[in-house]
């Protein structure tokens, strides 16, 4: 997959996400980042990920990424469900008026 999104899109996707500006090691693992991942994209070796680390680190980029694309491919399908009752509610509306 192509991570073709904007940095300050993508960290408040993962503020979004994460509910901090900072990724620790247990909220790493319940977003399905392995250990390995998590200590090898902390470059300053503290107990947490600041937004730019994840950023550099391509895998997570990509993880991130991808979780991004899916959300907004959910919420375009939402829109597009609510498009097509709204028209079908539009079409019996116009069907019943000339009864």
């Amino acid at each position: 997959m192509s991570a073709n999104i904007n940095a300050n899109v993508l960290k408040n996707f993962i503020i979004k996400q994460i509910g901090a500006n900072h990724l620790t090691e247990k909220t790493a693992q319940k977003a399905g980042i392995s250990k390995d991942q998590f200590q090898e994209a902390n470059v300053d070796e503290n107990k947490y990920l600041e937004l730019d680390e994840i950023l550099q680190d391509n895998d997570l980029y990509e993880q991130f990424a991808t979780l991004y694309v899916a959300e907004q491919d959910d919420k375009r399908a939402t829109k597009d469900e609510e498009a097509e009752k709204k028209e079908q509610t539009e079409i019996k509306g116009k069907n019943g008026a000339g009864v």
